[in-house]
Formats: C-alpha cells, sequence, structure tokens
C-alpha cells in the first residue's frame, strides 16, 4: 500500500478517498500520529485508582448505613463498616464530582486516529470484543460474585447458585462499576458511526483546524459553557440522583449530555492538540481547580437553587479536569517497567476490583482496626490484588485482545 503525506495541522486530515473508505477496510496507509502520550496513560492509570479509592471509602463513610433484611441493594454501599470517618465523605464527594467526565474524554481521544487507521467495520468489531465481551461476561460473574457478599452481610443465607439465579432471573440486577463499559460502548458505536459519513469527518477535521487558530485558553473555556449546556438540561429535568436502567445496565440520568459531550469533546480535540495546550499553560489550571474546589464544598448540602448547583459542579469538574491533565502532561515522565504493566492492566484493574474490594470490606468487618486503617488495608490490597488479578488473566489465550 502507498503511504501518503499530510501536511495539515490536524493530524488525522485524510484525502477525500480517506474518508469515504471509512466504511471498509482502510484504502491507504496513513501516517501514523505521535505515540500514544505517557501522560495520558498515566492520568487513565492515576483517575481509576481513584475509582479504587472511591469504592473503598464508601464502606467508611460517617453515616452509612448498612445493606438489611437480605437485601443486596439497600444500603449506602454494599458493604459498610460501622468503623467511619467523616475524611471518607470528603474523598467520595470531590471523586464523584470530576472523574467520570474526566474517564469519558480520555477514552475519546484515539478514537479518530483508531478509525481512521481500522476504519469502521474493524474498529467496531474491536470495540465489541473490547467492551461488549467484558460487559456482557462482567455482569454475568463480576456483578454476582460482587453482591453476593453484601447478601451475605444483609442476613441472606441462600448458595451462591441461587443468589445467582434469583439475580439474573428476579432481580434487582445492578451493573456496578460496569456501567461505564456499558455506557462507553454505545458512545463508541454512536460517534464511530457518524465520522464514517464523509460529511462529519470533514466538519471535525475542520473543527480542528479552527480550534488550531484560536488560543488554547479560549476554546477550554468554551469547553467549560459547552459542558453547562450539554449538563443542565437533563440535571433540572431528572435531579442529581436518578438513573435510567434496562436491565443490568444503567446510567446516570443528569449527566447524559455531560458524558457523551466529553467523550465528543476529546474525540474531536484529540491527544496532540490536547497535550500542546496543556504544555503551553498548565499553571493557570492547578490554581483555578483550587478555587473551583473551596467553591464546590463551600455549596454543598446547602440548599441553592438547582441550575446553580449544576453549574457549580460543572465549573468544578471541568476545571479539575484540565488541573489533572495540565499536571499529566507537564510532569509524566516514560514509563518503566512498572508503569507499563500499569497502564497495560489498567483497564483489568477497572473490570475486577469491585468484588475484590467488597469481599476484603466484608473480611474486615470482624478486624478491630479504625475506619483510616481499614480503609488504607482495603484500598493497597484491593488495588494490587486487581492489578495482579489482570494481569493473570490477561496471560490466558485472547484474553488481552478483551482486557
Amino acid at each position: 500500500m502507498k503511504s501518503v503525506a499530510v501536511a495539515s495541522t490536524d493530524p488525522f486530515a485524510r484525502s477525500h478517498d480517506r474518508y469515504r473508505s471509512l466504511r471498509k477496510a482502510p484504502l491507504v496507509r496513513v501516517a501514523q500520529p505521535a505515540s500514544r502520550f505517557a501522560a495520558f496513560d498515566h492520568l487513565r492509570v492515576f483517575v481509576i485508582a481513584l475509582v479504587v479509592l472511591q469504592h473503598v471509602a464508601l464502606g467508611y463513610m460517617a453515616g452509612g448505613q448498612a445493606v438489611s433484611g437480605g437485601s443486596y441493594t439497600n444500603g449506602s454501599a454494599p458493604v459498610v463498616d460501622m468503623a467511619q470517618w467523616s475524611g471518607f465523605n470528603v474523598i467520595v464527594t470531590w471523586t464523584n464530582g470530576f472523574f467520570m467526565p474526566l474517564m469519558f474524554l480520555l477514552s475519546g481521544l484515539f478514537v479518530r486516529p483508531s478509525l481512521a487507521r481500522k476504519g469502521l467495520r474493524q474498529y467496531l468489531l474491536d470495540r465489541a470484543v473490547r467492551l461488549g465481551v467484558p460487559l456482557l461476561v462482567g455482569v454475568v460473574t463480576i456483578v454476582p460474585l460482587s453482591y453476593y457478599a453484601a447478601h451475605l452481610l444483609s442476613g441472606g443465607g441462600e448458595s451462591f447458585v441461587t443468589f445467582w439465579k434469583h439475580m439474573v432471573t428476579v432481580g434487582p440486577w445492578p451493573s456496578g462499576p460496569l456501567w461505564f463499559v456499558g455506557a462507553l460502548l454505545v458512545f463508541d458505536a454512536v460517534l464511530a458511526m457518524l465520522l464514517a459519513q464523509n460529511r462529519v469527518w470533514q466538519f471535525a477535521r475542520r473543527f480542528g483546524q479552527t480550534l488550531d487558530r484560536v488560543p488554547d485558553g479560549a476554546w477550554l473555556m468554551l469547553f467549560i459553557v459547552v459542558c453547562a449546556v450539554a449538563y443542565l438540561p437533563f440535571h433540572l429535568a431528572f435531579g442529581k440522583s436518578h438513573w435510567l436502567t434496562a436491565g443490568p445496565f444503567g446510567i446516570q440520568s443528569s449527566r447524559i449530555g455531560l458524558y457523551f459531550l466529553s467523550f465528543v469533546a476529546g474525540a474531536l480535540i484529540g491527544p496532540e492538540r490536547l497535550a500542546r495546550a496543556f504544555e503551553r499553560q498548565w499553571v493557570r489550571w492547578p490554581l483555578l481547580a483550587v478555587i473551583a474546589t473551596v467553591a464546590f464544598f463551600a455549596l454543598d448540602g446547602r440548599q441553592v437553587p438547582a441550575w446553580v448547583d449544576g453549574v457549580t459542579l460543572v465549573l468544578f469538574s471541568t476545571i479539575t479536569a484540565f488541573a489533572l491533565l495540565a499536571l499529566a502532561v507537564r510532569f509524566s515522565c516514560a514509563s518503566g517497567a512498572t508503569g507499563s504493566s500499569l497502564s497495560a492492566n489498567a483497564y483489568g484493574i477497572y473490570l475486577v476490583h469491585w468484588p475484590i474490594v467488597l469481599w476484603l470490606q466484608l473480611v474486615l468487618l470482624w478486624i478491630p482496626l479504625s475506619p483510616l486503617t481499614k480503609g488504607a488495608l482495603a484500598l493497597t490490597l484491593g488495588f494490587t490484588l486487581s492489578w495482579a488479578a489482570s494481569s493473570l488473566l490477561r496471560r490466558l489465550p485472547g484474553v488481552a485482545r478483551a482486557v
């Protein structure tokens, strides 16, 4: 195949024939963009570590309510310890405010180069393997195994097989952390099919070229405004706590627009442009994040108009995400063996950590330790065991392609 030189400042701009070929296998071999930025891999590992931290903290929050009466979903978390500390409430509030939009943004960064390299058909097939297979396997294995710990804690005495049959036939059948995988699969498929249309691909190319002519700070601020527009209608219509569910699949109703926009923004902006923006202006965002965090916590729990609450969340979420992106781009360096292993296993850690954390917390219930000590043990052991489990799973034939 013949390679083509690309002079555009948009690293993913291709010829007209290239756009038309997206519905099939690529017709031209394209020049590869810069290697995957270590900063984004490092940040993804950090955010997944925060996911594990949040799920640990849920079990030790002050005021947490344990499951009861044989139910596994009527508590504030599946496993709640009576050893509680208000500092974990702060951790949960902080992480919940920003890390999932950031996850969707990071997930969208490499959509366009991957789609350009593979073509639509192969891209969707790879997404089905990478996201669909773990999702379907996880909802019938990881999710029941996770909530069985809560079922035993609430006084249930059935065997796991009996519990499993009841969960998948009668319910409730929650998705746990796998909701993110399901949402990402839908977002990925929708965006890929849109980008496969020549007009949409051309728009994405022109949009990128426009961003290159605009000061970085200006389009980053515009992103914040658009996030507010995407979030507020859902927030006002559904409130903060409502979830849309269909069987074991669900998504937080108020954040549908924010999550999808974050994913699309990652795809349109791209990794090189995002890295350049934060290389040039990295100091301002951590400083702004401190101000946004103070405002966010100052209003947390207060009776304010819903739109004020929504705007505050968007400001906190986006500015904190920008701060972490800026710090990652500024200070990340090449990965060693440990960093490379963490990057390779980050997705696997996300998939398997939930049952590991819950069963560790169940064991720790009976050990007289302070909540901070229990939380540290559950976090350290939970993350380490999840890393080991992911590494072992990825050695199985065919598993590395999906995990």
